[in-house]
């Protein structure tokens, strides 16, 4: 009965690696195209100098000029051809690398300066301002504080605020005023 149980799990076993390496044939892994052109280009440059050096072979072990011409037009020519198409599809790869790092550190650089913008002015980075700095009331039911002079409004539970006695309550039509960051009464950082 054991012998049985180990066949058995044996045999799932061995489908589900059967399983494994058909799904993964018909998905594929697909190349892709900076890796072709890598290859391609690298590919075309090796037939161009082996067309070269079949043609160099041809024409050497031959003492007729009749005889050499075509060497040289078929390997030759077609030779350099190959290595110059190779060397132009693997300068091409270079190229769309470049391009797309420079795009990459373009990229972090604005992130960079959006963070140096922030802890320098306090401020939210570029192009997420909001236009508004009133506090959205959340429901009829929330109310938020402020002390009387304070740029920020506080849930009245606030350790900020709890206890004061110089608080004022704080409407939708109050303006520039932040959110406190200790209480953070709209719930932004959950």
């Amino acid at each position: 009965m054991e012998h049985s149980l180990t066949i058995e799990e044996d045999s799932r076993g061995r489908l589900a690696r059967l399983s494994d390496a058909v799904s993964r044939m018909r998905g594929g892994r697909r190349m892709d195209p900076d890796r072709m052109q890598l290859i391609g280009g690298g590919v075309l440059a090796g037939l161009g100098i082996v067309a070269i050096l079949i043609g160099w072979y041809g024409a050497a072990n031959t003492g007729f000029e009749f005889e050499q011409t075509p060497y040289l037009i078929s390997g030759g020519i077609l030779g350099l051809a190959l290595c110059f198409l190779g060397g132009f599809v693997y300068f091409a790869y270079w190229v769309t690398r470049l391009v797309r790092e420079s795009r990459t550190q373009a990229d972090r650089m604005a992130d960079i300066l959006d963070q140096i913008a922030v802890t320098l002015d306090g401020a939210e980075p570029m192009g997420r301002r909001s236009t508004s700095r009133r506090p959205a009331i959340a429901g009829a039911g929330t109310e938020f504080v402020a002390t009387k002079g304070g740029t920020f409004f506080h849930r009245p539970d606030c350790p900020v605020v709890a206890g004061r006695k110089n608080v004022r309550t704080v409407t939708s039509r109050t303006s520039n005023l932040d959110p406190c960051r200790i209480c953070d009464p709209l719930g932004t950082s959950a």
